[in-house]
């Protein structure tokens, strides 16, 4: 009887040749891949100092401005890289100072790449005007370092230990930016300043947007933004002149269990705003979960019932256009509508979907204002309120300054460069503080960074573009000014009126 294609019984198994090349193939599949992998693991490395982390592979980590984590901040990128490279070639004193945030921003994230974009720019003007100009003092240099802290806590804690690595070798003693208030990043600024006992790096922390009340008090964090109960105090004092003074107020909330911002604004504008001037009750949606837009198109009909002259939208920018989209086609479009919302509003201009705002304030019946973090027009509305240094046509940000002049196609207007900016410009003054007190000779350290925070007040207070900045106790900013800003129809913004939190913004005694 013929063998062939057959198993054959009473032969060794190796000879058995259908069954033998199926396990030699097998193994050696097998064998070879364990090979490759223990000679050859992945390859992680995206640059050094940077690698894939994550099952989306984001490359995260720290760079000098040699690796660029996207195409939107490649030119900023190379710069920076520029700047640092002319510290090493000096032989004096040098610290170093990590922009932390998502670098780049997915569809869900709070921040769009425009933004991102403008607060880097910000930064490196910040870095360019310390290292170049003897305003502020010379020493120690600056040296600016990029971070992408990507978007899950796998990605957070491996740009974290990247920066552990480098804390001494690159004399880094603070940590500026820090992407905006969600849960995320208070737990990843606790990781920041938090004791080296304890796992944490020790760096003095300066956050740039960051106005959520929930984050006041982090010890070693200070912040350049006015807080959510300062912005909704502001807008409340705003709405309480002519002639706003008489006009209802419906108040629009998210309920995105993770965001700071969103929760504790709408929280504020409620307690600090008259309740017989509330009409309705809060409406409230979810960002984090899907068809925001057809939430919104649902209210139109109970909107137009409680008759509001105004709502405040306690969300973010990213979801103003799904809101002021249906508004133009609402049961009462006749009827005038103003919206007045916090400073992520500044996000709507990059946001998809600005063309139906727009479309919607070109009706000539809903305006669209929001309380601001930062604007150049402030300078001029309430000139007192800002440095002659930082708001002269020729400073670093000035219509003829050092930042039109490399970004000429860029602009002021979202705020985002300017507190890119006071973040900078508030961590190096704190350097420099502490490399000219007796005994330092241009030493500085992380936790003496953490301690210095508490001098930057009164007269010591940082001249930043968004106003003076003087740090109370808990890390926020005193009587920080509040531009009211409009988004006109034709997407211009300007600056209504300066404001603060009691009215008056803080202004530094004589000394």
């Amino acid at each position: 009887m013929s063998t062939r294609g057959h198993w054959v019984t009473g032969r060794h198994l190796w000879m058995r040749w259908p069954l033998n090349v199926v396990l030699a193939v097998l193994v050696l599949a097998l064998v070879g891949g364990t090979l490759t992998w223990t000679l050859w693991p992945e390859d992680t490395s995206c640059a050094d100092g940077v690698r894939h982390v994550g099952a989306d592979r984001s490359c995260v980590g720290v760079t000098d401005g040699s690796f660029h984590f996207s195409d939107n901040l490649a030119a900023v990128s190379d710069l920076i890289r520029t700047q640092n490279a002319a510290v090493d070639q000096d032989n004096r004193s040098f610290v170093s100072i990590v922009y932390l945030m998502s670098l780049v921003p997915g569809p869900k994230d709070t921040n769009t790449p425009d933004s991102v974009r403008h607060e880097i720019q910000g930064a490196y003007a910040a870095l360019y005007e310390k290292n170049n100009t003897l305003g502020g003092g010379d020493v120690p240099r600056i040296r600016l370092l990029l971070a992408n802290c990507g978007s899950t806590d796998e990605q957070r804690d491996a740009t974290l230990e990247e920066i552990r690595s480098r804390v001494g070798p690159q004399h880094i003693v603070a940590v500026a930016g820090l992407g905006t208030s969600t849960d995320a990043t208070a737990r990843m600024i606790g990781k920041v300043t938090g004791n080296t006992d304890s796992g944490g790096l020790q760096l003095g922390a300066v956050g740039s947007v960051l106005s959520a009340d929930t984050l006041a008090g982090i010890p070693g964090l200070v912040r350049a933004a006015p807080t959510n109960t300062d912005e909704a105090a502001a807008a409340a004092s705003f709405l309480k002149q002519p002639p706003y003074s008489a006009l209802k107020v419906m108040v629009i909330q998210d309920a995105r269990p993770d965001d700071q911002y969103s929760r504790t604004l709408g929280k504020a504008f409620l307690a600090a705003f008259p309740e017989e001037r509330l009409v309705g009750q809060v409406e409230q949606y979810d960002s984090s979960q899907e068809g925001v837009a057809t939430a919104f198109a649902t209210r139109m009909a109970n909107l137009c019932a409680v008759k509001p002259d105004v709502i405040y939208f306690a969300g973010r920018g990213v979801n103003l256009p799904s809101f002021l989209a249906p508004l133009k086609n609402r049961p009462c479009s006749a009827r005038k509508l103003i919206v007045l919302s916090g400073d992520d509003a500044s996000q709507a201009a990059q946001a998809a979907g600005f063309d139906e705002i727009k479309e919607t304030l070109r009706s000539g019946t809903v305006r669209l204002l929001y309380t601001g973090l930062a604007h150049p027009e402030a300078w001029e509305r309430r000139p007192d309120a800002y440095s002659a240094a930082v708001r002269d046509d020729v400073a670093v940000l000035g219509k003829h300054g050092y930042y039109h002049a490399t970004f000429p196609l860029e602009g002021l207007d979202d705020g985002q460069a300017m507190m890119g900016y006071d973040a900078v410009s508030a961590a190096v003054k704190g350097a420099r503080t502490v490399g000219r007190s007796p005994g330092a000779n241009g030493r500085v350290t992380g936790s003496q960074m953490i301690q210095i925070w508490q001098s930057l007040h009164g007269v010591d207070a940082v001249m930043g573009a968004s106003g003076y900045i003087s740090f109370a106790n808990d890390g926020s900013p005193t009587d920080k000014a509040v531009p009211v800003i409009e988004i006109g129809a034709d997407g211009k913004v300007h600056t209504l009126a300066v404001s603060s939190r009691t009215g008056t913004p803080f202004i530094p005694p004589k000394d």
